[in-house]
């Protein structure tokens, strides 16, 4: 046995597994559990134990880890009268949180814990981000919050599953899931926009793979998008993230904005636009798919357009003048949503009093984060706008691109739902201001970032 001890794993889906067969690799006794036994075979075949219930697998155990689908799922993990795992937890053990819940998920976990005479037991609110390829490798993004005690305790655990990924979220419990929630506005976002921007591209008749190549490359690139085009682009049925993972998470973000008691109903234009698209593909039963499929809602009538129009030679670029116009058409669309989705992240992380400068440093190096991102957040947090683009500038270039969707009868979501935020800021009186201005949108009596051009 490792000096480290036991460390129970409860949830063995795509993410936690790797985080769990991560542990195994670094000479850490792991016993798993998972409601499916097919994947608690492949964990005994990986070196790993396996338990058949929480309450099983977390005896002797200082330290849990859990990464199942859903807050409930904690919840019944630990109080299930018949299998849950209070009943046979360690004294002063420690429980960290890794599955993505409402930022008052885990302040409930020490409540009901309190309730039940386990003061001793010990939370960390922990939510992960990074795909399955860094789970397996201990390169995970965690953004931990809690008592810094337990956490300088838990830290032997977390720094396997983060490396130099550890983020300490200052704030107490659920600060860590704040953080998280607002990544996963930009990262929800830029999936979609992905799928709309690709599926215009085909719309527009361009070779979607010299559109892919060029774009990635440009201003209106974003993590997702030079993540995801791949699988829009060739015949690859493998689900790497399922749109039914970020759907969840969207709609998590969405319920937490109404709750936000430091400004009850938040508005969340694009999330919430998001969070619908999204529920399309889960109407046409795409949540098992792989979320780069999403370019199937925007094309219902010829889904495989994007990959039909995907040529074979990925080292060819050039574009003639008429397709250089239409493929800018495009960038112009990412461009102003990844304008848009940044200030609107940005202006729920202050509301809900995160430490800002932080949050932009955890999300540009992220998943979340876009071109657009790393250029204006700094300028919105240092106050000092020079960005030679004005709100009417993005109106403009915006409006051009939707007139040419509606004549080809593309729906434009995310696109649209920008531009009616865009023209929002100018009647405000901020259309010649610098783009950035946009994020007045968000305000209430005092502007959440003070700003002027330089």
């Amino acid at each position: 046995m490792s000096e480290t001890g036991k460390i129970a794993f409860l949830g063995l889906g795509a993410m936690g597994f790797g985080m769990a067969t991560n542990l195994l690799s670094n000479k850490l006794q792991v016993t798993g559990f998972d409601v499916w036994p097919p994947t608690l075979e492949k964990f005994v075949a990986a070196g790993g134990s396996s338990s058949s219930t929480p309450r099983e697998a977390v005896k002797s155990a200082p330290y849990v880890v859990f990464m199942v689908a859903t807050a409930a799922q904690i919840l019944s993990a630990l109080f299930d009268p018949e299998t849950g795992a209070i009943e046979t937890l360690e004294q002063g053990a420690t429980l960290i949180l890794c599955s993505t819940g409402p930022p008052e998920h885990s302040p409930n976990v020490r409540k009901l814990l309190d309730e039940k005479n386990r003061t001793d037991v010990k939370v960390i609110d922990a939510p992960v981000s990074g795909g399955t390829i860094r789970a397996a490798n201990g390169t995970l993004t965690i953004l931990a919050s809690g008592n810094e005690e337990d956490i300088a305790g838990a830290r032997k655990v977390l720094d396997v599953m983060a490396g130099p990924n550890l983020y300490l979220i200052p704030g107490g419990l659920g600060a860590g899931t704040k953080v998280k929630m607002v990544h996963q506005v930009l990262a929800g976002i830029h999936i979609v926009m992905s799928s709309e921007a690709m599926g215009f591209a085909a719309k527009l008749g361009l070779d979607t793979r010299k559109a892919y190549e060029v774009l990635k490359k440009g201003e209106g690139m974003s993590w997702m998008f030079e993540n995801r085009g791949p699988h829009m682009i060739v015949p690859d049925e493998k689900v790497y993230s399922a749109l039914g993972i970020i759907v969840k998470d969207i709609g998590i973000v969405t319920a937490a904005s109404r709750r936000t008691t430091s400004n009850p109903g938040f508005p969340l234009f694009l999330s919430s636009a998001t969070e619908q698209v999204l529920a399309a593909g889960i109407s046409a039963g795409y949540d098992r798919l792989d979320d780069a499929q999403l370019t199937r809602v925007y094309l219902p009538s010829t889904p495989s357009l994007v990959l039909d129009l995907a040529s074979q030679d990925a080292s060819c670029t050039d574009f003639t003048p008429e397709e250089t116009s239409k493929l800018k058409l495009v960038e112009s669309t990412m461009k102003a949503v990844h304008l848009v989705s940044a200030m609107e992240a940005m202006s729920l992380g202050k509301t809900v009093g995160l430490e800002t400068n932080q949050l932009f440093e955890i999300i540009k190096g992220a998943a979340g984060s876009s071109w657009m991102f790393a250029d204006r957040t700094p300028q919105l947090l240092s106050g000092k706008w020079t960005s030679k683009e004005t709100v009417n500038d993005t109106i403009d270039s915006l409006t051009t691109a939707i007139t040419e969707a509606n004549a080809l009868k593309y729906p434009l979501h995310l696109a649209a739902i920008t531009l009616q935020i865009l023209q929002l800021a100018s009647l405000k009186g901020y259309g010649d201001e610098p783009d950035l201005a946009v994020s007045r949108v968000w305000d209430r009596e005092t502007s959440l970032y003070p700003g002027k051009r330089v």
